[in-house]
């Protein structure tokens, strides 16, 4: 048990083995989509707010041209269960005929990722790619296709990285999981 700003929490990974699954994940991207780019750059977009702290330290470990772009849609808000789908920001840049690569911060249900892929397409997107920090270990109603991993978490509410928990702890050092008396309050 690790004492946090949010309370007692479990320490799932530390800083070092996130910022090594963020090299992983560079290294995939980068064997995959460098030979898709010779005359356009991929757009990146960032699902805020939660992939801000991933996208900020895997830009600089890619090595193709890129635009960095984000979208806000969120389905949690204060709450530690998905909701309705809220599309605060869409994306400004031009998709037509781009290859997207969007990154969020966990993929939970799936729900905000399928989402997204569904919307770059209906603007033209050629090809998109999904890569996620964390991908909880459960069920989901229907196959999400991500690309890219960086960690698998338990089911169970997990904040640090840029995950947050009830709108906090995204600044944590590494990823941490509530208590199970603490996730649901």
């Amino acid at each position: 048990m690790t004492p946090t700003h949010l309370g007692p929490a479990e320490q799932l990974f530390s800083a070092e083995a996130v910022q090594a699954a963020i090299q992983r994940m560079a290294v995939a991207i980068n064997a995959d989509l460098e030979p898709l780019v010779p005359h356009r750059p991929v757009v990146v977009l960032s699902v805020l707010s939660g992939a801000i702290v991933v996208v900020g330290q895997l830009l600089p470990l890619l090595h193709f041209p890129l635009h960095l772009d984000c979208v806000q849609v969120s389905r949690y808000g204060d709450k530690t269960r998905g909701g309705d789908l809220l599309w605060r920001l869409t994306p400004r840049e031009n998709l037509l005929d781009a290859t997207v690569l969007i990154v969020d911060d966990i993929l939970d249900e799936g729900v905000t990722l399928l989402a997204l892929r569904d919307y770059c397409f209906s603007q033209g997107a050629t090809a998109v790619r999904m890569a996620v920090m964390v991908r909880k270990d459960r069920e989901r109603q229907q196959e999400v296709p991500v690309d890219y991993i960086g960690l698998d978490v338990p089911d169970r509410f997990v904040f640090g990285f840029g995950l947050d928990a009830r709108g906090l702890g995204r600044n944590a050092p590494g990823i941490f999981a509530l208590l199970e008396e603490d996730a649901h309050g």
